[in-house]
């Protein structure tokens, strides 16, 4: 016999528990047969454990995005109407529109994007792209004050030095002082005392990610966080700083070659170390 409210069975304690649920929950889905949740369980895609990890992995790096977007540009990530559904291409993810909208915002605002980084698949980390000197360009295609400060750190393309330079005037080899030359720089003054930026600049060592890095070698990476943006902020900005410095010696130079590469080589030359005598 089923149990059910009564006069015997006031509280409905020997109610079936179906008819509980549907009495306390009455909006619950009906209830099917176990046939027909069987039959709509071999309806669903289930995906391996490491699929699903690497997507849960895309929409979490997806979510630290959108927080930054709505960190550095508040106004603009409440009026965004943009979707943030993260495409999926030939089975690579993508960037979604949204994101794509904060990158465009970082490249105008903030530092340099390359805009490879719009056409791709999602990268590991924000991607850095040199703006410095690349070594494995044709030396020809360099303005004149680079290829002498590129022919300088690197003792080569003596015929620049044939070209503009006296018989006896030639770069001399050895170890360099580097704090009396730029010492010596200091002392004569002017535009010269740029001449060791430009020479840390042509020698990828001024400690700037972006005029560091070259394409054959690896960069450090530089996740999606706000420290590591709030860096690359800074050194953005200190890269447009050593263009500015720079551009009106390289102007000066290219302008008059002939006074400014010689002046170059002569204090180069000078902060050759001594030579240390031999004991006996």
């Amino acid at each position: 016999m089923c149990a059910h409210v009564s006069p015997s069975n006031p509280a409905g304690i020997l109610t079936p528990p179906s008819e509980v649920l549907l009495q306390t929950f009455p909006d619950l889905p009906p209830i099917v047969s176990a046939a027909t949740a069987i039959q709509r369980l071999r309806t669903i895609r289930f995906i391996p454990a490491r699929q699903a990890i690497a997507q849960l992995a895309v929409w979490q790096e997806s979510s630290h995005i959108l927080q930054l977007y709505r960190r550095y540009f508040p106004q603009e990530f409440a009026r965004s109407t943009t979707s943030t559904v993260v495409p999926i291409h030939q089975g690579e993810p993508g960037y979604s529109e949204r994101e794509f909208e904060f990158f465009k915002l970082v490249d105008q605002r903030l530092f340099g994007l390359p805009e490879m980084m719009f056409d791709m698949e999602r990268l590991p980390s924000i991607p850095i792209y040199p703006i410095g000197i690349d070594w494995e360009d044709e030396r020809e295609n360099f303005r004149l004050s680079l290829r002498a400060a590129m022919a300088l750190v690197s003792d080569d393309d003596s015929m620049l030095w044939e070209a503009w330079l006296p018989k006896q005037l030639r770069p001399e080899l050895g170890e360099r002082d580097w704090e009396h030359f730029e010492e010596l720089c200091r002392t004569v003054g002017g535009l010269t005392v740029r001449f060791p930026l430009l020479l840390e600049l042509v020698s990828l060592s001024t400690g700037n990610p972006w005029l560091d890095t070259n394409w054959e070698c690896c960069w450090e990476n530089y996740p999606w966080e706000e420290s590591a943006m709030e860096y690359l902020r800074k050194e953005w900005r200190k890269a447009k700083q050593i263009f500015a410095q720079l551009n009106p010696l390289l102007d000066r130079m290219d302008q008059h070659p002939r006074d400014w590469l010689k002046r170059l080589v002569k204090l180069w030359n000078r902060a050759i170390k001594t030579p240390t005598p031999t004991r006996r």
